[in-house]
């Protein structure tokens, strides 16, 4: 890129800015997404329920859409450093709110069929809280991303050791009941999907995470543990 032509600048930065701004408007289209997923299977929304199913197109339009501009402005800008890195890391966020969108689809179709049936089940409660904690932890990380906070991206990241533990004791108690009432395998099944989903949510908000303090600090923390992520990040 020519960066002594101002005009050539100019585009460049509006296509920087372009880009940010379309990956916040798909986190808030996949925000709605998952919110309506889960009011339908707690809330016995089944209107909710099929919206949530049927607008995953929309996510996966704006998914596609955004690789064509920063595949275009890679080719046509060759953009460097901070840059490259800003864009490549675009590339990785979008995938995983794209697979966020998938689970809210999967989660809105069955709960059309499941809802009526969930409130039989008592581990409700914990699958409930689970989804309560990944929309907070979606919202937030979308949050960290717009404001460039590595601290907040890897507090957040933190709060999916939560989900898990919740996760688990949840799945124990489906398993207690499937062996207690084995003429329930199919709704159990279907049960479990969605648990599994909503815990796979939180694992694709802290893959977002990681890809912020990637963006902001210049490092790789995916495999590390929360505790030297946090050591990473603030340097302690």
């Amino acid at each position: 890129m020519d960066k002594h032509n101002p005009h050539i600048t100019r585009v460049y930065d509006a296509e920087l800015e372009q880009a940010r701004g379309m990956v916040m408007s798909m986190g808030g289209l996949v925000e709605q997404q998952v919110d309506s997923a889960l009011r339908a299977l707690f809330e016995h929304n089944a209107e909710l329920g099929q919206s949530a199913a049927t607008n995953d197109y929309k996510v996966n339009e704006f998914e596609v859409k955004i690789d064509e501009l920063v595949v275009k402005t890679i080719a046509l800008r060759q953009p460097t450093a901070n840059d490259l890195r800003f864009l490549f890391t675009i590339i990785k966020i979008i995938t995983d709110l794209e697979r966020i969108g998938d689970k809210a689809e999967k989660i809105g179709r069955l709960s059309i069929a499941l809802a009526p049936m969930l409130d039989g089940f008592r581990f409700v409660n914990d699958m409930r809280a689970m989804g309560d904690q990944v929309q907070k932890m979606l919202h937030e990380g979308l949050d960290a991303f717009a404001r460039m906070d590595a601290e907040a991206a890897a507090r957040i990241s933190g709060e999916d050791l939560e989900v898990n533990k919740t996760y688990k004791k949840a799945l124990n108690e489906l398993m207690k009941h499937m062996a207690e009432n084995p003429n329930t395998i199919d709704v159990s099944l279907d049960i479990l999907w969605c648990l599994r989903a909503i815990e796979r949510i939180g694992d694709h908000v802290t893959n977002v995470c990681e890809y912020v303090i990637f963006l902001v600090k210049g490092k790789d923390v995916r495999h590390l543990t929360h505790e030297d992520m946090l050591r990473e990040v603030t340097g302690g």
